[in-house]
């Protein structure tokens, strides 16, 4: 491996936002919107990073300086991963020097804790330099997996440059083993970001596809799930997810009578789509069927949500513009902004639905037309013509075409 890029996707709830904190199903799918990373041998000892997504621009440090006493003593899959333990944060921090943003330090904190954990001990010695380079189509902060995307994308490519997996990981023999080396050492990076992230978006990230969840039992692949499009809207209103998560469980423990059979029915939703596609997996449901079920799901889990007290005026004023074109919108994610989500028939009219965006970016509101349900990580060699151009999104788009992700 000389040049390698790889790819991972977002991820959108489909129903199942803040229940899952509380022990009930979820369904996430992974989108056609995805983070893409560069990654380069270099012949020196440095370590040059651009990630322009946390304003980050080319900026390089030696890896001989790295706290390399510190590192795992085992390395690469089939050992315990290491947890970041105080210690370590902090000699990560010195080494990074002054970082100007959150989103910069976690970003730099998962990349390294990563590169410690998986790199073997002879490169410990003797490091070789690399440049990495990453950019995401995916709105930051929004609820869409902007970070697992990053994760996933980052725990392959170590993986690659190690060569703990072949670039080519997803047509070889042990691609599940690959997959799952990807998803746990991603799952890694996702708690240094977070904390104690649920594991399903970097889950959705590395598997692709649509995946219903249950805290504490894992993820299962939705049998027959087909491909949907979708209308993304991003409020751009900033919002917490902890308050808004913590503000469900203060009145879940004031009204136990009221929001105990709301989560209920919030699980029940998750379930009914997971029958749904199975029904039309079996044929017991053809498309259209299906489509107008998730379209009345889409609405009931809303009205649910809104009841919780995760709602926002700007997602009820999307929801309301979007209803003019006989379109049905959910919130996603933890809501109080950030995005909503608009199931659109494979039969609408284009028109149609660009006389919507226009509606809603009159407001000041971000739209994408995406669709979820497609592939998770994958990654290709890149030949020397293969031009990055230090990952502007036009060069990225190029490459994305050339390589069909």
């Amino acid at each position: 491996m000389e040049r390698v890029l790889v790819s991972a996707p977002g991820k959108v709830i489909l129903f199942g936002e803040h229940a899952v904190v509380h022990q009930k199903h979820a369904v996430a799918a992974s989108l056609d919107l995805r983070t893409y990373l560069f990654l380069e041998k270099t012949s020196d000892t440095l370590c040059t990073l651009h990630l322009p997504d946390v304003d980050l621009e080319q900026r390089q440090w030696n890896l001989t300086d790295l706290p390399w006493s510190l590192a795992s003593t085992t390395h690469g899959p089939g050992h315990p991963i290491q947890d970041m333990h105080p210690e370590l944060e902090a000699r990560l921090a010195a080494f990074l020097g002054e970082v100007p943003n959150w989103a910069q330090r976690q970003s730099l904190m998962a990349f390294f804790f990563l590169l410690l954990t998986l790199a073997p001990t002879s490169y410990h010695e003797k490091p070789t330099g690399f440049i990495l380079a990453a950019r995401s189509f995916l709105p930051v902060s929004a609820g869409l997996g902007s970070s697992a995307s990053y994760s996933v994308a980052l725990a392959a490519a170590l993986l690659i440059l190690f060569d703990y997996i072949p670039t080519d990981f997803l047509t070889s023999s042990d691609a599940a083993a690959h997959l799952e080396k990807i998803n746990s050492y991603a799952y890694k990076a996702e708690q240094v970001i977070h904390g104690n992230p649920s594991g399903v978006d970097n889950a959705v990230a590395a598997y692709g596809g649509a995946k219903s969840f249950l805290k504490g039992q894992g993820f299962e692949t939705l049998q027959g799930f087909q491909s949907l499009r979708l209308l993304l809207t991003n409020t751009k209103v900033p919002r917490s997810t902890n308050a808004l998560v913590a503000g469900v469980g203060r009145r879940k423990e004031k009204y136990p009578q009221v929001i105990n059979p709301i989560m209920d029915a919030i699980d029940a939703i998750s379930l009914r789509c997971k029958e749904a596609f199975l029904a039309y997996h079996e044929t017991r449901l053809d498309f259209d069927a299906l489509l107008t079920e998730l379209q009345e799901l889409v609405d009931i889990n809303h009205s649910l949500l809104y009841a919780l007290g995760v709602s926002h005026p700007s997602l009820e004023k999307i929801r309301h513009i979007s209803s003019n074109y006989k379109l049905n919108t959910k919130l996603t994610g933890a809501g109080g902004g950030g995005c909503a989500v608009t199931l659109i028939p494979n039969d609408a009219d284009q028109l149609l639905i660009e006389a919507a965006v226009e509606a809603l970016e009159k407001e000041g509101y971000d739209c994408y037309q995406t669709s979820v349900g497609g592939v998770g990580v994958a990654a290709v060699s890149l030949g020397e013509t293969d031009s990055v151009e230090w990952m502007t999104k036009a060069a990225v788009s190029t490459l994305a075409s050339k390589f069909s992700f």
